[in-house]
C-alpha cells in the first residue's frame, strides 16, 4: 500500500512538474502574438474538458445533458471573452454568447421535453460554473489598463495561481501529517487543521508576492500591504470552498475523480479552487 502511494505521488509530481513548466512558459511568453493564441486554445481546451467531465458526473446521476452542445458553448464563451478583450467596443459579447447558449439548450429540448427543466439547468450551470471563470483568467492575464495605473497581467496571473495552489498544498500536507478533526463529510481526508494551514499559507504567499512585486515591478503590480492580507485571506477561504464544491458534485455522483488522466485525476480536480478564486482576482483588478 505504501509503495503504491509513493508511486502515485511520484507520478503526480512528474506530471505536475511538466504542467508547471508548460504554464510558466505560456505566462512568460504571453505577450507574443503566437503564444497569445496558444493560451487562448489552452484555456478553451481546459474549459471543454472540464465541461465534459462535469457532464459525465451529471450522466452518472441519470441525467441526459448534451455534452456536445455544452462543449461548443464553453469554447465559444472563452473565444467571446477573449474577443471582448481585443475589441473593447464589444464588452457585452460574452453575455450575448451565454444568452445564445441558453436559447440553444432550450431549443434542444423541444424534441424531447422529458426532464427538460433538469437538463437545461444542468447544461447552463455547467457552462457558467466552468467556462466563465476559466475565461476570466484571460482577463486577469490581459487586463485593460486604467488611466495612470497600468497593470502587468503576468504578475496577477502568477499571483492568482500561486496563492490558490499554495492554499491547496498547505491544506493537503498539513492535513495529511497532523490533521485530526474532519472538516466536512464531503471529503473525509480534509481536516480543520489542514484548512487553517491553507488559509495561513494563502495570506503568507500573498504578502510575499506583495513585497516581491514592490521590489521587481512597483509600477505594474499594484497590491498594497493591507490589500495583500485581506485578499490573500479571501482567496484562502474561497479557494477551499471551491475545492469542497467539486467534492460535493463528485460525492453526489458517487465518483472519486472527475477523470482518469495519468497523474492528474481530472481537469476539474486541478482547477476546482481556481474556478472560485479567479473571479475574485479579476474583479479586484477591475475595481482597483
Amino acid at each position: 500500500m505504501v509503495l503504491k502511494r509513493m508511486a502515485d505521488l511520484n507520478r503526480r509530481l512528474v506530471v505536475s512538474t511538466i504542467s508547471v513548466a508548460i504554464v510558466a512558459f505560456l505566462i512568460i511568453c504571453s505577450q507574443n502574438p503566437i503564444v497569445k493564441w496558444l493560451l487562448l486554445l489552452f484555456i478553451a481546451a481546459l474549459s471543454c474538458i472540464g465541461v465534459w467531465e462535469y457532464a459525465q458526473l451529471a450522466i452518472a446521476k441519470g441525467m441526459r445533458p448534451s455534452k456536445r452542445l455544452m462543449i461548443i458553448a464553453s469554447a465559444v464563451v472563452v473565444f467571446a471573452f477573449f474577443a471582448s478583450l481585443l475589441f473593447v467596443a464589444f464588452p457585452q459579447l460574452p453575455i450575448f454568447v451565454l444568452f445564445v447558449a441558453l436559447l440553444a439548450f432550450f431549443i434542444r429540448q423541444f424534441k424531447t421535453p422529458q426532464q427538460s427543466l433538469v437538463n437545461i439547468a444542468v447544461e447552463f450551470f455547467g457552462v457558467a460554473y466552468i467556462a466563465v471563470p476559466l475565461s476570466l483568467m484571460l482577463g486577469v492575464l490581459y487586463p485593460i489598463a486604467h488611466e495612470g495605473a497600468p497593470q502587468e497581467g503576468r504578475w496577477w496571473l502568477v499571483y492568482l495561481i500561486v496563492v490558490t495552489k499554495i492554499t491547496d498544498m498547505g491544506a493537503y500536507f498539513v492535513g495529511r501529517l497532523w490533521g485530526k478533526h474532519m472538516l466536512s463529510q464531503l471529503s473525509p481526508k480534509k481536516t480543520v487543521e489542514g484548512a487553517l494551514s491553507g488559509f495561513l499559507c494563502a495570506i503568507l504567499a500573498s504578502i510575499a508576492l506583495h513585497f516581491l512585486g514592490q521590489k521587481l515591478a512597483p509600477d505594474h503590480f499594484h497590491l498594497a500591504f493591507l490589500e495583500s492580507i485581506w485578499l490573500g485571506a479571501l482567496l484562502g477561504t474561497v479557494g477551499q470552498i471551491g475545492d469542497l464544491a467539486e467534492s460535493l458534485l463528485k460525492r453526489d455522483a458517487a465518483v472519486k475523480d472527475s477523470n482518469q488522466l495519468p497523474g492528474l485525476g481530472g481537469v476539474l480536480d486541478m482547477v476546482d479552487s481556481l474556478l472560485f478564486t479567479t473571479p475574485i482576482v479579476y474583479f479586484f483588478i477591475k475595481l482597483h
